[in-house]
């Protein structure tokens, strides 16, 4: 199944590669995309193809920020009637909130979610993308917009309280600080931002009801589900609550406001399962985790819903023809 991204996500782009004098258009080329791919906003584009088109970008410029210098570059909110929507709402809780709500209508490639913890909020993202694509310029990106879109509400001197990435730093970090303006951590447990809930709870100025009455009377006949759409979502869902052990049916058809019956008499109707699309999910992101020798195998059975390293153990020679000590004592060091 592809995973789709509107063209509006390459905001920036061209700004970018003519910064660092790059050859925007022979990069297009690479992946198989044209300049019209940037002109059409309401296109769609594989979310693998815009991953290997940033990973290019940054290879080229030579420039490890490249997602970062995009982020810079593009206007805050651009996501038509969803970012009105966004926009007016009364507190940054509240517009992120929304997102989650109508997050299938962001892309197909980005799964939020946002958690309490005491004082401080996590705001958290995954990318469904293959584990052997590249991510790290499209998970900045991703970053790099949250954080902007968090100042067209709180003004562009508010920073967060720390960032974290999932994958290794770069050897230059001061444009991640710079832009960031507080801590950043790589190599960290999850992609996403810790805020204050203080922050998260204060007034949107920009706070208008009749408009968010408004952009909900469009986008509202938008979420009905497609095939593609539904799985994405169980997929989505997957992605966020797995680390946490909570990615069973029952939880995933609570976050999509559906019975668990209905939920799986819809996985039925389009020839699947919860336990065929939860393997799939699990298999990606085992691969993801054991690329990254910082987690111990324990710690990749936990995140990936075993309690019981053996049992994890069991299943990874399942699919995989091997234990997770002999699959990673074959990848190079």
């Amino acid at each position: 199944m592809d995973t789709l991204v509107r063209t509006v996500t390459l905001n920036g782009f061209l700004n970018v590669c003519n910064l660092h004098g790059v050859n925007s258009h022979q990069l297009l080329r690479q992946v198989g995309l044209d300049a019209s791919a940037l002109v059409e906003s309401d296109r769609h584009i594989s979310a693998e193809t815009l991953c290997k088109l940033l990973d290019l970008a940054a290879k080229e410029s030579g420039c490890a920020a490249f997602g970062i210098q995009m982020a810079q570059n593009r206007q805050t909110l651009d996501f038509g009637i969803l970012g009105v929507l966004m926009r007016h709402q009364p507190s940054l809780r509240d517009m992120w909130q929304s997102a989650i709500q109508y997050r299938k209508l962001l892309n197909d490639a980005t799964a939020i979610s946002l958690e309490q913890t005491g004082d401080l909020s996590i705001l958290r993202f995954e990318l469904l993308i293959d584990s052997q694509i590249p991510q790290t310029q499209s998970c900045e990106l991703v970053l790099g917009v949250a954080m902007r879109t968090c100042q067209a509400v709180l003004g562009v001197a508010w920073s967060p309280k720390e960032v974290r990435f999932m994958h290794p730093a770069p050897a230059e970090q001061y444009q991640h600080k710079q832009f960031f303006g507080c801590p950043v951590s790589f190599n960290s447990e999850f992609n996403g931002m810790v805020l204050r809930s203080v922050d998260m709870n204060a007034t949107n100025p920009a706070a208008d009801p009749e408009l968010v009455r408004y952009a909900e009377s469009v986008v509202m006949p938008l979420r009905a589900f497609g095939d593609n759409a539904l799985l994405q979502e169980v997929r989505k869902n997957i992605y966020l609550l797995m680390p946490l052990e909570q990615a069973c049916i029952e939880r995933v058809a609570e976050q999509m406001h559906l019975s668990t019956r209905t939920l799986q008499r819809q996985l039925d109707h389009r020839g699947t399962s919860f336990s065929e699309v939860l393997d799939t999910v699990r298999k990606n992101l085992v691969l993801r985790y054991m690329n990254n020798s910082r987690y111990s195998i324990g710690q990749v059975a936990s995140l990936t819903g075993y309690s019981r390293q053996a049992s994890f153990t069991r299943w990874f020679h399942v699919n995989f023809g091997m234990s997770p000590r002999q699959w990673r004592q074959t990848r190079p060091a």
